[in-house]
């Protein structure tokens, strides 16, 4: 589960502050050591309402009582961990498309009529892709939820999927695929996945996208797009009753065709092994940032709380070492799982934080983790669980289903709470050594001598090599 650590700090506030500046200013107001982490509130489980209509369709409810609003998701099982080889962004572009046009009552809406019915609901419609599921999200009054439940069906159910429609978004992703070759940023969680996994992570390409037909669009819509491999969230102040019956009316005689036999899939990545150790160094002359990037795989299996707890621990650990603002990640895709650290530079600091990060990796997944550590990263994972429900429930229900991990965040303070000190220290022990640990250094970062100094191994590459054009 990815963490907005300056959020968290933000809420948490400095009793659970961590990181070496903070410690020397304690010290000077007459404290010997830091204060300790605050006790574990109790919390209880999440509780959700589900039901299943005759079609197959899944009905999900978070009530949230007193919310102004209903979050409302529909989510199928199209994302982008589904586009086949040879046809990489075909998921994305299928998603786009459905905000393009569809039917009403037999009567054509465009996507300025599709734009202006989501405005008129309070907030624009959105569409997101994760690597297994995509997603309509709306959010209504809740005397117009009826009107966000019926938008959601005209477009999943009535699409247009037209021609011209294809040609635009993919005339889009095109522009995109120039702008993230040219950027760092952009560029750095594709370039990493691919270094991980290799071509079993589909990464979409000019030639890809060229490849696109009209036909490829309407089947994977078929083919992903069906009430019996969909999902109809709603978090709100509402039943599970009045969300049924919003689902039933507008969804109840949802039928697909069965759908045909399509182009053969990606490769599974539950199947993939991530790849040796390697350090890469892309240069992208007059690019936009300099990033680094370092990675490891995690046993699969590993439980998501304790991969929080490993991960949320070493975060701290780095930040009060390589004072730098980092961001970090444990990524599952497809069973596999990847951790993932990075961090923006600027071109002079770039060889220093390389010999630094080098040497302090391994030292602090050595660390023993005291019962105060464990204290910390069990407060700091309940606090954002705490502030994802407050956000934005509906996307943390979202993100867990996508990784099949529902059960878990509904009883994250339990999940949480049962994890020890020894199995922290065991998952954390086993990683960040020398030969599981990639690393990738993205941008215009001068000349690669003084980084292959500081990082011994570290190879050029190219932008071929990288993301396959």
């Amino acid at each position: 589960m990815t963490v907005d650590l300056h959020r968290r700090g933000l809420m948490l506030g400095a009793a659970i502050a961590s990181g070496s500046t903070a410690w020397p200013a304690l010290a000077q107001d007459g404290f010997d050591r830091p204060p300790e982490a605050p006790p574990l509130t109790a919390l209880p489980p999440l509780a959700i309402e589900q039901a299943r209509l005759p079609n197959g369709l899944r009905v999900i409810v978070l009530p949230v009582p007193g919310a102004p609003r209903t979050a409302i998701r529909l989510i199928g099982e199209g994302g982008w961990l589904r586009d086949p080889a040879g046809k990489e962004g075909l998921a994305e572009v299928a998603l786009s498309m459905l905000a393009q046009g569809a039917k009403r009552d037999g009567d054509e809406m465009e996507s300025a009529d599709i734009a202006y019915a989501g405005d008129l609901l309070g907030l624009p419609l959105r569409l997101a892709l994760t690597p297994s599921t995509c997603e309509l999200a709306l959010e209504a009054l809740p005397d117009q939820c009826d009107d966000a439940v019926n938008l959601m069906a005209d477009l999943t159910q009535r699409p247009l999927l037209a021609f011209e429609a294809l040609e635009h978004i993919r005339s889009r992703a095109l522009d995109a695929l120039v702008l993230r070759r040219a950027d760092a940023l952009l560029l750095a969680p594709w370039a990493a996945r691919r270094q991980c996994w290799g071509r079993a992570q589909p990464v979409q390409t000019t030639a890809s996208l060229k490849r696109l037909r009209r036909e490829d669009v309407l089947g994977f819509h078929r083919q992903y797009w069906r009430p019996e491999r969909a999902v109809l969230l709603f978090a709100g102040d509402l039943s599970l009753q009045a969300a049924r019956g919003l689902a039933e009316d507008f969804m109840g005689d949802w039928r697909v065709p069965k759908a045909p036999a399509g182009p053969t899939p990606a490769p599974a990545l539950a199947t993939a092994t991530p790849a040796a150790a390697v350090a890469q160094f892309l240069q992208l002359p007059q690019g936009q940032g300099c990033r680094l990037i370092v990675q490891t795989p995690v046993p699969r299996g590993t439980p998501p709380g304790l991969r929080e707890l490993a991960r949320t621990l070493m975060h701290q650990r780095i930040a009060a070492r390589l004072p730098w603002p980092w961001d970090s990640e444990i990524e599952s895709l497809g069973g596999a799982l990847c951790w993932r650290m990075g961090v923006t530079l600027p071109v002079a600091a770039v060889p220093e934080q390389l010999a630094r990060l080098r040497e302090q990796l391994p030292l602090l997944a050595d660390e023993p983790v005291t019962p105060e550590d464990l204290a910390l990263a069990q407060a700091l994972a309940l606090g954002d669980w705490q502030a994802q429900l407050a956000e934005a429930p509906d996307a943390l229900l979202a993100q867990a289903m996508a990784a099949g991990e529902l059960e878990a965040v509904l009883q994250w303070p339990q999940r949480v709470r049962a994890i020890s000190a020894p199995v922290l220290q065991l998952l954390l022990a086993a990683s960040w050594r020398d030969n599981r640990t990639q690393l990738l250094l993205l941008g215009d970062a001068g000349p690669p001598a003084p980084a292959q100094r500081a990082w011994p191994g570290l190879a050029l590459t190219t932008m071929r090599a990288v993301i396959g054009e």
